[in-house]
């Protein structure tokens, strides 16, 4: 039997790695049809079915298997995840496996998380800060704080936790490294460029920290500085040094060297990260890869019916869940609010007719995607898998709101799906701008594709691919957002 309970853990673990998860899940019901109590085959079960964003049927197992073992830290574990992640209230969930497991961090995390979802957002930031208090090496801790602390609308005190503990440890370099991090990545580059600094003051120069500090120099425009210690790091073989590198480039008007830069990884295959500047490179160079890279084919426009998608019940769950949303510390949106979590693992009845829904277009439009071509970031990836989310969430956006060009670089396809549009719109308020340089670089390069927002609209597009949104004078602009994950 314990033979068996193994072959099937395994056959498990490969589905999962796999996206197999469905061909695997009859083996493992059987055999638990006959041995319920098999806690290991159980939990294995539990997390096919997460996959396959079935999470009501999962918990019900795993709740299953508690009474069977109630004292299983990691059963507590997972029953609360996937009970936050469905919606639900979680926070009892991750109090009774931080009873089970007290030395686990990642539990904290989550209790934070199920605090927040439970309107208990000013409870979980205290407790975060206690516990960092006492921890000042928890550089997860220190990031879901500076999260949190911007989502609960104390974003001057975002930072807190991370001055606190360089007080107590200013010779730990690794703070210095991380607190600089996050703000590149909020776009606070004053504050991440003057961290930096008292890093070099105090413990001298670190290769890791300089590649934060050029960057940092060239988004302030620094530029003759930062040109200095760009050259000073030209032998830096890194993909988030490169990407840094290709930005000030790119401002410098020199798209020729940043495509040049480019084609050691492009050679090598490992462009992940670097397509967007690829993209910027090659049409600023009339390169005609750009025509390659983002042909009018990987893209698609469709209107949902009343059939697939319930607008009315949907726009009302997610303006509650927004009232209780607030802004990321380092997300594209402004004047508006981003829902938390994995919005279509959620278990509403609103919330599951649209993944299926979602999962159906976006299964038909891969389907539909040109012959494969291994090189192309959007044709290379197999298509034989199960449509799977890599994140889901939604925005909302009133008065001036709008979304800065960006990409996502954990996507294969991103997607825009409208509920809610103002009215009355103006020439090109509110609309979804397709390929638009980011401002911020200087390049001036037009958006190719302007879609107009209509609710039930829903709008695919490769990853790579840099979007914004239009700023609109008035009204309520709601949307679903979602990554499909590569197989």
């Amino acid at each position: 039997m314990a033979n068996q309970s193994e072959r099937l853990a395994a056959l498990a673990q490969a589905a999962r790695d796999d996206g197999t998860e469905d061909q695997a899940l009859p083996a493992l019901a059987a055999y638990l049809a006959r041995n319920p109590d098999d806690l290991v085959v159980l939990h294995w079960h539990a997390l096919l079915l997460r996959g396959l964003d079935r999470r009501d049927e999962a918990i019900t197992l795993l709740e299953a298997a508690r009474r069977f073992n109630p004292a299983n830290a990691s059963l507590a574990h997972s029953l609360a995840q996937l009970t936050l992640e469905a919606g639900m209230p979680a926070s009892t969930g991750f109090l009774e496996a931080i009873r089970l497991a007290p030395s686990r961090p990642e539990l904290r995390l989550g209790l934070a998380a199920a605090r927040y979802a439970e309107g208990e957002g000013e409870r979980a930031l205290a407790e975060l800060d206690d516990l960092l208090a006492a921890q000042a090496g928890w550089y997860p801790g220190h990031r879901q704080y500076a999260q949190l602390a911007t989502m609960t609308g104390h974003g001057d005190a975002a930072m807190t936790s991370y001055e606190r503990a360089i007080a107590a440890f200013p010779d730990a370099g690794q703070l210095y490294f991380e607190a600089a991090a996050l703000l590149i990545e909020g776009e606070r580059h004053d504050e991440a460029l003057a961290m930096i600094e008292r890093s070099i003051g105090r413990i001298g120069e670190d290769q890791a920290l300089l590649c934060l500090k050029a960057g940092a120099l060239d988004e302030l425009g620094r530029f003759a500085e930062a040109e200095t210690l760009f050259a000073r790091l030209a032998d830096i073989d890194d993909l988030s040094h490169t990407i840094r590198r290709q930005r000030f480039l790119l401002r410098r008007g020199e798209a020729a060297a940043a495509s040049r830069e480019l084609e050691p990884w492009l050679a090598a295959g490992t462009m992940a990260g670097l397509w967007p500047y690829a993209a910027l490179a090659w049409r600023l160079g009339n390169d005609p890869r750009a025509n390659w890279l983002e042909r009018d084919d990987l893209f698609v426009t469709v209107d949902l019916g009343a059939d697939e998608v319930d607008l009315a019940g949907l726009t009302a769950l997610l303006r509650r869940l927004h009232a209780a949303g607030g802004r990321y510390f380092d997300q594209s949106v402004r004047h508006g609010t981003q829902t938390d979590g994995a919005l279509l693992g959620r278990c509403e009845p609103e919330i599951v007719q649209l993944r299926a829904s979602l999962a159906r277009r976006v299964g038909q439009h891969i389907a539909g995607l040109p012959a494969a071509d291994p090189g192309h970031p959007a044709l290379g990836p197999r298509r034989d898998r199960p449509v799977r989310f890599a994140g889901s969430w939604s925005v909302r956006l009133s008065q001036a709101g709008y979304h800065a060009s960006h990409h996502h670089p954990q996507g294969w396809f991103s997607s825009a799906f409208y509920l809610q549009v103002p009215e009355g719109l103006e020439a090109d308020e509110g609309m979804l701008a397709l390929g638009e340089s980011p401002s911020d670089l200087g390049l001036g390069l037009p958006a190719y594709r302007l879609v107009e927002p209509k609710p039930g609209r829903l709008v695919l597009f490769p990853s790579f691919t840099w979007h914004a949104t239009r700023p609109f004078k008035a009204g309520e602009r709601i949307t679903v957002a979602f990554d499909v994950a590569p197989a």
